[in-house]
């Protein structure tokens, strides 16, 4: 029996095929002076709008038509890059090349948000994807990381790539950690898990002290944009404390042992402080968790007061966090067992910001000024597209919204490569336009006599 070919099974080979690219092509390659990866991601984002036009006319496919300011942006970015390139081809410059590269980028982007904000199914699949993608390239990673291990020269520019490292393994985090809170098979759990635990030796090991604490911020928001039922702050909990424990041991991994290359290294009082809030965060944890009755089921229990402490910590490291960013005079601190404590992670944070350059400024200079305008303009046309769409019983939405949260803010502190730019633009795009029914929790409630547990 021969599968019927629809529209929504051939848009479903090309978002597959468009993640598969980005999230494995994170060595540049050229043909004629011409990127490889910017060639194919045009390609596939043609091929869809193509299908898509063919199928135009059809009930059940109606062509894309400008209904948001997104979509109007889009096609203003299309027709800017197409009249840059005839510009650049008219130019009486005497350069024997030009770069058309950033203009396939542009075009390629602005079809793909007027092809998903058309309405565009989503699948958790396309995040399982992103991981199995993921788990390959991290394993090249961590063969290159180690003492002895084997590095090719093909990979060594990705090696060198900070800001691009993080990006990529953020998502990858991100991504298993939100696998895991929802997923209720063991099998499948047990491999978020891993893939979890993979993504966080990666990020250390590129020792980039901003994806630390971006990662360490995920964690904080996850039950504040979803609703903190007790399961989902028990799973979020855990991942939390392996990811904290695993950065506790890194010192003593780097520092004692030969697996990991020498250049490599961090410092045991970090590890120690660590230990520290781990060892109190978890006994405030478990005494607020022991109280709940044994018996409760977790998926219906709400937990409304946690979920207000999680508000005030998360505020409180956004504050510490603005602080260092904005510039505090962190070396004139009172020398005391606390402020050193708040000095060795507010320093390190301190010293990361001015070690890559901004994306939003680098748009800047690369593009020029009016396409800086207009990358800053786009941010705030999504931004606000996501809080329309923002409901605490939406949780794929929610998460797709905290993503690319994360991914609004690494523009300001680096530029993640147009790799990961596309599979976090994806996922952006839908993060404003996923139509998603909320999910209708019977939550119960209990009170204690120190604790209330309620809807």
């Amino acid at each position: 029996m021969h599968k019927k070919i629809t529209y929504a099974w051939l848009a479903d080979k090309c978002i597959c095929v468009l993640l598969i690219l980005s999230m494995l092509s994170v060595v540049r390659t050229e043909i004629a002076g011409f990127p490889v990866y910017s060639l194919f991601l045009l390609i596939t984002a043609s091929a869809w709008l193509v299908i898509k036009i063919i199928y135009a006319g059809r009930k059940e496919v109606p062509f894309p038509t400008v209904r948001y300011l997104t979509d109007t942006a889009a096609i203003a970015a299309i027709v800017y890059a197409v009249f840059s390139v005839i510009l650049k081809l008219f130019s009486t410059s005497e350069e024997g090349f030009i770069d058309f590269s950033w203009n396939a980028e542009i075009i390629a982007l602005a079809m793909i948000c007027l092809l998903v904000s058309s309405g565009v199914e989503f699948k958790i699949f396309y995040l399982d994807l992103i991981l199995y993608c993921g788990l390959l390239v991290a394993g090249l990673y961590l063969l290159g990381s180690l003492e002895n291990g084997w590095r090719s020269s093909i990979m060594e520019p990705f090696f060198a790539d900070s800001p691009q490292i993080s990006s990529y393994f953020l998502l990858i985090g991100m991504i298993s950690v939100y696998g895991y809170c929802l997923c209720r098979d063991k099998m499948r759990s047990g491999f978020y898990i891993m893939v979890s635990g993979i993504s966080f030796f990666v990020l250390f090991l590129n020792r980039n002290v901003m994806s630390l604490w971006l990662m360490g911020i995920y964690f904080l928001t996850v039950p504040v944009v979803l609703r903190p039922t007790a399961i989902l702050v028990k799973r979020v909990m855990q991942l939390f404390f392996l990811y904290l424990f695993m950065l506790s041991n890194m010192s003593l991994i780097t520092e004692y042992t030969q697996i990991i290359r020498p250049e490599v290294s961090y410092s045991l009082e970090h590890s120690v402080y660590i230990d520290l809030l781990v060892a109190a965060g978890g006994i405030i944890f478990f005494h607020y968790w022991d109280r709940i009755p044994e018996g409760m089921d977790l998926e219906r229990l709400v937990l409304r007061k946690m979920q207000k402490a999680y508000r005030f910590i998360l505020m409180t490291v956004l504050l510490m966090f603005s602080t260092v960013v904005l510039g505090g005079g962190w070396a004139a601190l009172p020398d005391s067992i606390a402020y050193n404590m708040v000095k060795s992670f507010a320093v390190p944070l301190a010293g990361s910001i001015g070690q890559s350059e901004s994306g939003i400024l680098q748009c800047f200079q690369t593009m020029g000024v009016l396409p800086g305008i207009f990358l800053m303009i786009l941010m705030v046309l999504f931004t606000d597209k996501m809080c329309r769409n923002y409901a605490l019983d939406k949780p794929v939405t929610g998460i797709l919204i905290l993503i690319s949260g994360m991914f609004l803010i690494q523009l300001l502190f680096w530029n993640p490569g147009i790799h990961n730019i596309v599979c976090y633009f994806y996922l952006l795009v839908l993060a404003c336009f996923y139509k998603e029914e909320e999910k209708q929790v019977e939550s119960v409630g209990i009170k204690l006599s120190e604790l209330e547990l309620k809807v």
